[in-house]
């Protein structure tokens, strides 16, 4: 996984630092509740769920290329928001089109 793994963006237990980043350990956390979301699963139409997927995205996009382009400074509390709201969203378009292939596959 591409991350930059910078220590004071990190979680740091005992000094032993986790291997990626707030941001990205929340995008996978996000990406974990895709079982749960095909068990209890959303059934929204597949472009509704794309759209949705994006949105989720669009706000750990518009904080990391701020970041990036030291317009602001971040913080780890709202790199873990924006990380677990873009995995949820991920997820969810994830479950929605697998489904949608295992449905096609079937008939």
């Amino acid at each position: 996984m591409p991350c930059h793994r910078k220590p004071e963006r990190s979680l740091v237990i005992k000094e032993k630092q986790f291997p990626v980043c707030f941001r990205c350990m929340f995008l996978l956390i996000g990406l974990l509740l895709s079982g749960p979301l095909s068990i209890y699963g959303l059934s929204w139409p597949l472009p509704q769920s794309f759209a949705v997927a994006i949105l989720a995205c669009l706000p750990l996009l518009a904080d990391g290329f701020t970041q990036r382009w030291k317009i602001r400074v971040s913080n780890n509390i709202l790199r873990s928001v924006t990380g677990l709201a873009a995995g949820i969203g991920l997820a969810q378009f994830a479950v929605v089109a697998a489904n949608i292939g295992v449905a096609l596959i079937l008939s």
